[in-house]
Parts: structure tokens; sequence; C-alpha cells
């Protein structure tokens, strides 16, 4: 279980800020902060699994890094859902 201190609930609100909003340089370093630390527990618990798991789940391992590289103005996390969401049925 991991336990959520009051930082980590104002990066997760702060991020979870509609696309395109102006948000001042804090709060922006603090949504980039939130994407870093989400993008380095994706690459520890889902970087893990096997080929098998992640396509079980409507991932390649592809997926995973791409998401993983891509720009810190996007989610991680919403990108991956998104191409499993696109993969499902697909197999």
């Amino acid at each position: 279980m991991i336990r959520h201190n009051a930082a980590q609930a104002t990066l997760a609100q702060t991020a979870r800020r509609a696309p395109g909003t102006f948000l001042h340089p804090f709060e922006r370093l603090l949504a980039l902060v939130h994407e870093w630390r989400t993008r380095r527990e994706i690459e520890r618990s889902v970087g893990r699994l096997s080929n098998f798991h992640l396509r079980d789940v409507g991932l390649i391992e592809f997926d995973v890094e791409a998401a993983c590289a891509d720009s810190f103005d996007r989610s991680a996390s919403r990108a991956l859902m998104s191409v499993a969401q696109k993969r499902s049925g697909n197999w």
C-alpha cells in the first residue's frame, strides 16, 4: 500500500489540471515532478512484466518504453491506458 502525503496530493491535483491551462511556474514544477515519479513507478512495475503478461493487459514492451520516453507534457499512464484500450480485442 502506498501512503500519500499532502505534497503528493498537491502534485496529483496539479497534474490532473486540464491540458492547456496556465500553470504557475511552481505548479508546473510540481506537475513535472509528479509525472517523473509516475514514470519511474511505471518503469519499475510494468517494465518488469514479461511479454506474455504485457500482452495480457493489451500492451507490448515498446508501448511502455515509448510512454516513458515521451514528453513530460503528456501523461505516461494515460498514454498506456489509451494504447491498451485501442488494442483490446485486436489480439
